[in-house]
């Protein structure tokens, strides 16, 4: 079975310079595991990894879609497995980064439910879709599935009728982690990093994002017609917020502001999703010595391993 680490945690914790660190000592690549860094000219907003910091280290799954393109988990799922058998293939070690849970489980476990298709069943919900309203539906959602829901925008028709399909197909229960085999022999590595410390670093990323051009990026997207308001990329923490001030309904720095405490939001659902993971190591974002030992360990009898 494919050794492969995976360097997870909430946004901001630090998993990108890492990643990039354990590559360089272990000589791997990186397979990114971020739902948004996979469209392109979405930079600023998604902190996507810049060439400097990349330190010359390949990443896979970075910039693979339009913007105005949806992508799907089984599409990641099927990309990413795709890399992985690349980047072993050559001798390397591959490092999955990132802390898009649902993207983290396709690669960890089979999608099982995910091939799964009923094309009656979506028919009729395309059919309450249109009687109904996108709110409705996603209330409905919501109900049977409040962790699926959280992370589906009620304006994501795709990705709602897909979510209620999925339930009605597995009958309203997903496949419990516990009673599938992992595709991958995994070394998970949470970084761990204090709350006050952590909001401390998402409120100066934000800032950060301002400085570099955020409003602009989004502006351009938007002109250039790479993407509209109801494009699944535009559901991002960090594009999304901004449609209220193009409408008059705010200023800039309650965009900002939103942007914020979204996105302390979203850390605490990242995190929340990797506890379920009972095999994870939890280490403090500065405490190199056991991620060292734990690496070392884990990699003990690949011949590259330094």
């Amino acid at each position: 079975m494919k050794k492969i680490l995976i360097i997870a945690g909430a946004t901001a914790s630090g998993k990108s310079d890492l990643a990039v660190k354990l590559a360089k000592k272990y000589d791997g690549e990186i397979i990114s595991c971020d739902s948004m860094q996979i469209y392109r000219h979405l930079d600023v907003g998604t902190a996507k990894i810049s060439a400097q910091a990349a330190e010359g280290i390949k990443h896979h799954m970075i910039d693979v879609v339009e913007p105005s393109e949806e992508y799907s988990v089984w599409e990641y799922s099927n990309a990413a497995k795709a890399a992985i058998e690349d980047v072993s293939s050559r001798g390397k070690v591959p490092i999955v980064a990132g802390g898009t849970g649902l993207y983290i489980e396709s690669i960890i476990y089979p999608l099982n439910f995910a091939v799964n298709k009923d094309e009656e069943v979506r028919a009729r919900l395309q059919k309450e879709l249109e009687a109904l309203g996108a709110e409705a539906l996603h209330a409905r959602l919501a109900k049977a599935d409040p962790e699926d829901a959280a992370k589906i925008h009620p304006n994501n028709t795709k990705r709602l009728i897909r979510a209620l399909e999925i339930l009605e197909i597995s009958g309203g229960a997903k496949p419990k982690e516990e009673l599938r085999e992992p595709q991958y022999d995994v070394c998970l590595i949470v970084v761990d990093v204090p709350r006050d410390e952590l909001y401390r670093r998402i409120n100066e990323r934000v800032e950060q994002m301002f400085a570099s051009g955020l409003e602009t990026e989004i502006r351009d997207i938007l002109a250039k017609g790479l993407a509209d308001r109801n494009s699944q990329s535009m559901q991002a923490i960090g594009y999304k917020e901004f449609f209220d001030m193009f409408d008059g309904k705010c200023g800039i720095e309650e965009v900002k502001e939103n942007i914020r405490q979204n996105t302390r939001r979203y850390a605490k659902r990242q995190l929340s999703w990797l506890r379920r993971y009972k095999f994870a190591h939890w280490v403090a974002c500065n405490d190199t010595d056991t991620i060292s030992n734990l690496v070392n360990e884990f990699l003990k009898d690949r011949k590259d391993n330094r």
